[in-house]
């Protein structure tokens, strides 16, 4: 039996991922921040086999 492409990555291995937080700005007041990077998916841990 074939091997079946992730399909949370579609075989690629990469998966967009985004983390929110809560940093200071420079005057000390909370802000939320958003950062976002592309790296191995989750699901098949950058195999891109599901």
């Amino acid at each position: 039996m074939p091997d079946e492409p992730c399909p949370a990555c579609n075989g690629t291995g990469l998966t967009e991922h985004e983390e929110h937080t809560v940093e200071l700005d420079e005057n000390g007041n909370q802000k939320p921040v958003v950062h976002r990077w592309t790296g191995a998916c989750n699901t098949c841990h950058g195999s891109g086999q599901g």
